[in-house]
């Protein structure tokens, strides 16, 4: 007998020997697990080719929008 099958035959008879009202636990249990190794569903990927196409920011440029951000982020987080 294969070790996957020795666990499966290990399970069942753990589970004949619950009482009734737990197996309800053991269900729920037994879900999550499942749900939790599935693979996630296939993401819709949006493809941004393009979108910066031409823009080339300057190092001033940037620092400026950094300077905005965090002092925006700042007055948030402050009030």
């Amino acid at each position: 007998m294969a070790l996957s099958e020795q666990y499966q035959q290990q399970i069942i008879n753990t589970i004949k020997e619950l009482p009734e009202d737990k197996l309800a636990v053991v269900v729920d249990f037994v879900t999550s697990l499942k749900d939790e190794y599935q693979p996630c569903a296939a993401k819709n990927i949006v493809k941004l080719g393009g979108l910066w196409e031409g823009f080339e920011p300057t190092d001033e440029e940037i620092q400026e929008a950094r300077k905005e951000i965090w002092h925006h982020l700042d007055t948030k987080t402050t009030r």
